[in-house]
């Protein structure tokens, strides 16, 4: 742009000395120097603060499409770069192990549903064989007491003694089983959860949730509006719900990213809210009205890696990375999720340091959306 406007001054100067309104004597001859260095100072320069410019990106958010559950692909409905809208099916797993997992899970909660009468009942028997276990123990106890009696008498051999006495011990081992039987139905039956829910239920109840989740995640659906950009899934592939391999990829059209590369020693009057300029070479001719949502206040070199090496400070100190600042389109023109992600361009941001800079960056930036044509 400043050779351009050096450029007019030289055709203005040749045109007046034609008309003969001057003469090119060596103080005209030298004023285009003069005329170059005071846009250099009075205007190019505080233009680079006044009305920072860079080149811009847009950034689609990409989706790697990851199985929640493992098994083999039995179908693909989608097709490759075709829109598609969220929660259409992308791809189905086969479905017959999960529904059997479920099927088997349903009739488990049913029978854990029963367990309740069934633990009560095991109380009412726990009890009556305390009951039978006590009545054996009185027994045994009466009989010892009388087989004493009759031994002091000599009426009974030692044999029969110890006998009787070996039997009420066993009958006071077995109330101690009957008694600990019957605890241990108690506790069964009392086990509850929080929600007053018996345990064995609840268990039940979240393995068929699970099951039912895996069932549901079979089938693969779009996560939001977009398209599938990169289709290599065919029936038959056996997926499995790991991180390393995704099934497919999908771009996200709900949302775009528009971000411009300046330089550090330009950015520092730069703000959100302030008013942007666009131009795209998917657009030449289009000048597109933007405003700055943010600033991304770090860069590649500025990320402390856990790696175990000293970072280089000579590096960034020869080489000083741009700082991204977001955009937004607002102009009526373009929908900003229509742009493709790639696009390129120019963008400049429009200060409130240095306005009368302003005018010159809006020319340069229509100049370029001209030339965005050719170039």
């Amino acid at each position: 742009m400043i050779v351009f406007l050096t450029l007019i001054y030289i055709a203005l100067l040749l045109i007046l000395s034609w008309l003969k309104v001057i003469r090119l004597n060596l103080a005209w001859k030298l004023s285009p120097i003069l005329w170059l260095v005071m846009l250099l100072v009075l205007l190019f320069i505080p233009m680079q603060w006044g009305a920072p410019s860079g080149p811009v990106g847009v950034f689609r958010y990409v989706i790697e499409i990851v199985p929640a559950v493992s098994g083999q692909v039995e179908a693909v409905p989608v097709q490759p770069l075709t829109p598609v809208k969220k929660g259409t099916v992308l791809f189905q797993i086969d479905p017959l192990p999960f529904q059997q997992e479920v099927d088997r899970l349903k009739a488990a909660l049913v029978d854990a549903e029963q367990q309740p009468e069934l633990l009560a009942a095991s109380v009412k028997i726990a009890e009556a064989s305390v009951e039978t276990a006590k009545a054996e123990q009185a027994r045994a106890q009466h009989k010892l007491k009388r087989s004493e009696e009759l031994l002091k008498k000599q009426a009974i051999s030692d044999q029969e003694y110890d006998n009787d006495v070996r039997t009420a011990k066993v009958a006071d081992l077995t109330l101690e089983e009957a008694n600990a039987e019957l605890q241990k139905a108690q506790l069964q039956l009392s086990a509850m959860t929080t929600e007053g829910v018996n345990t064995a239920v609840a268990q039940a109840r979240k393995q068929l949730e699970r099951a039912e989740y895996d069932l549901e995640h079979a089938t693969v659906r779009a996560p939001t509006d977009g398209m599938v950009q990169q289709l290599a899934l065919r029936p038959g592939t056996r997926v499995a719900a790991m991180p390393l391999r995704a099934g497919l990829l999908f771009v996200d059209d709900s949302r775009v990213r528009i971000s411009t590369a300046i330089n550090q020693n330009q950015l520092r009057y730069v703000k959100p809210g302030q008013p942007a300029e666009v131009v795209l070479k998917y657009r030449p001719g289009m000048t597109l009205s933007a405003k700055v949502v943010g600033v991304a206040d770090l860069t590649s070199g500025g990320q402390v890696r856990n790696s175990g090496v000293v970072e280089d400070l000579q590096v960034k100190e020869q080489q000083a990375e741009p700082y991204q600042v977001v955009l937004e389109i607002t102009d009526d023109r373009m929908d900003p999720v229509s742009i493709p992600g790639g696009a390129v361009g120019t963008a400049a941001i429009y200060t409130e340091r240095a306005q009368f800079t302003h005018i010159i960056r809006r020319v340069m930036l229509r100049m370029q959306s001209w030339l965005n044509y050719l170039f």
